[in-house]
């Protein structure tokens, strides 16, 4: 849990001096009232998370107030609050302060029914962190099997996954084991098409972090672009090929893309006719060529292009060989980059 300290602040007794932490009592402004008691009790949330849980101060009155003011000032950023406060109901006051560890100051200052007023001052420390940034190696997520290995840059003690196709959710579980340097999650494997992970886990301070997986790729099976040779220039006969591959690709936007990006990627390839260089060259001209096509067709996701040149050769041939099915390209939609392989040697993909 969150670290946090408490304290209940008297109406009647002020603070001693040198105070650290803001849990002395109330200052007395005006005449006090006899049954006044202890007025509020305040605790402090001291951690807190960027971009998640804040740091905060709660007050929780004692007696109903006619006015709570409390002014924090926390490493350059200031909080405020004013107005009635109902009896032991909390106000919690969020302190976004930038990340690193801060000494907060200020005051807070109440008005009871029969006019009495106190103040006290505020003096205490809180630690602000970065979320904790979760991370699953494409080695160590097995879809067939239900399980992936979660690792997080602190600590991590519990974890739970969500899994979700195209008809929606498909399995939850909070199952888990502790690994070497992390947490083994499982599931009961499901034979339909996984589009989207949903992982979150909980660090040893008590924080959660969410980290989302897009485990699929699918290749578009298509009729390959016929290049003029040296050329990277489509010629106007080839158009029919692309149109056919923009049915496919549309589908698949229409079906998963209401759970999951549709990116698009296009890598291209050639045969081992010409050097090594202008073959790389080439492959990587022509696909920023069919690349292009797409976005000026209407494709909406994001499209990233790579040549491969000689590389990930569809038929081993000799060097100097004139093979057509080496000159082709792959058209890959996918929600992210899809991963290296036999035919994806490099993942050296570049955004249209």
């Amino acid at each position: 849990m969150s670290a946090s300290t408490s304290r209940t602040a008297s109406f009647h007794s002020p603070p001693p001096h040198g105070a650290g932490l803001p849990l002395a009592g109330l200052l007395l402004l005006a005449s006090p009232s006899a049954s006044a008691g202890d007025a509020v009790r305040l605790e402090v949330v001291r951690d807190g998370v960027i971009g998640g849980t804040p740091p905060a101060l709660i007050v929780i009155p004692q007696r109903g107030l006619d006015d709570l003011s409390v002014h924090v000032d926390c490493g350059g950023v200031s909080a405020d609050r004013s107005g009635k406060a109902a009896l032991a109901v909390a106000v919690r006051l969020p302190l976004d302060a930038s990340q690193g560890q801060h000494t907060c100051t200020g005051t807070l200052s109440i008005t009871l029914s029969d006019g009495s007023q106190a103040e006290m001052p505020l003096s205490f420390q809180i630690d602000v962190q970065p979320p904790t940034t979760l991370s699953v190696a494409q080695q160590d997520l097995d879809l067939s099997g239900g399980t992936l290995v979660l690792r997080g840059d602190r600590p991590l003690v519990s974890a739970t996954v969500l899994g979700s196709g195209e008809a929606g959710e498909l399995f939850s579980s909070d199952a888990f084991s502790p690994t070497g340097d992390g947490l083994r999650l499982s599931w009961t494997p499901t034979e339909s098409l996984v589009l989207k992970l949903v992982v979150t886990a909980t660090d040893d301070r008590g924080f959660a972090s969410r980290l989302e997986l897009f485990p699929w790729s699918y290749s578009v099976p298509h009729q390959d672009v016929v290049f003029e040779t040296g050329q990277r220039t489509i010629q106007q006969g080839e158009g029919a090929k692309l149109e056919a591959a923009w049915d496919q690709v549309q589908d698949i936007v229409d079906r998963y893309g209401k759970v999951a990006p549709v990116n698009l990627y296009v890598a291209g390839y050639t045969d081992t006719v010409g050097s090594t260089q202008s073959n790389q060259t080439l492959s990587r001209a022509r696909a920023k060529a069919i690349a292009t096509w797409f976005r000026q067709r209407g494709f909406a996701g994001s499209i990233h292009y790579q040549g491969l040149g000689e590389r990930g050769l569809a038929v081993p041939t000799p060097d100097e060989t004139d093979e057509e099915r080496n000159r082709r390209a792959d058209y890959i939609v996918a929600a992210q980059a899809p991963p290296s392989s036999d035919h994806l040697p490099l993942s050296q993909w570049t955004a249209l």
